[in-house]
């Protein structure tokens, strides 16, 4: 809830802007070093921002990077899903261990495969101050499952309705 006073929500103003997230989370940790920031990116924009963990390493920035890994750049895959009948094209990835390759570079490294270990990682990363920790939040694989229930993209659109 970030309407609770010293709660913020810091997006990249909606322009889907792939691998914003660390880095737009680094920014902020360095800006508020007494405040626990989660940084959230998909695994497709992690891979994009990967160096920049060895950046926030150096820097000893705490902030706590949760990457949702589907293995895929799920939004692209969704929408082939939806609109292409499931001809996917450059959507998939390859499987990776986000938390490993963090621990390799010298950060925290936690990967979640079960909901219930969610709440204790994220905890556990927020209480690491002086380096950045990954969570790896392993999610579904199913195209039908990544796209929130309502997306304007997936719906008809018919003679005469308005479109802005």
């Amino acid at each position: 809830d970030t309407k609770i006073p010293g709660r913020h929500f810091i997006p990249d103003r909606g322009f889907a802007s792939i691998g914003y997230g660390l880095p737009g989370g680094m920014g902020a940790a360095l800006a508020a070093p007494d405040r626990p920031v989660v940084a959230i990116s998909g695994d497709g924009g992690f891979n994009m921002m990967l160096g920049e963990l060895e950046t926030a390493r150096r820097t000893g920035c705490g902030v706590t990077v949760i990457v949702v890994n589907n293995a895929a750049s799920g939004y692209v895959k969704a929408l082939q899903h939806a609109m292409m009948g499931g001809r996917y094209q450059s959507a998939d990835l390859v499987e990776m261990d986000y938390a490993a390759i963090a621990r390799t570079m010298g950060c925290g490294g936690i990967r979640v495969e079960d909901p219930e270990a969610l709440s204790p990682a994220l905890r556990q990363g927020m209480e690491e101050r002086d380096r950045p920790t990954v969570i790896d939040v392993v999610v579904t694989r199913d195209p039908a499952q990544m796209l929130p229930a309502v997306d304007n993209r997936t719906v008809e659109i018919k003679r005469g309705d308005r479109v802005a």
